[in-house]
């Protein structure tokens, strides 16, 4: 059925704090580097057969409607 677990007996004590384990933060390195990766990715989005002619598509029809 419905298990409350807000009233705990007997009352569970605080957890003591942890160490930090998060990740360091990127430098300038890694930093190209996912940009690269992002910038591969939408390159490749352009080339896939289903996307890539949708978005070719639509931006003709954009620039086609822009010249009129």
């Amino acid at each position: 059925m419905f298990l409350d677990l807000r009233d705990q007996w007997p009352p569970v004590p605080p957890p003591s704090p942890l160490p930090e384990t998060g990740k360091p933060k990127l430098n300038r390195r890694g930093e190209r580097i996912i940009g690269l990766i992002v910038a591969i990715n939408l390159g490749l989005l352009l080339l896939a057969p289903i996307a890539g002619t949708s978005i070719i598509q639509a931006i003709f029809a954009l620039l086609s409607t822009m010249h009129r």
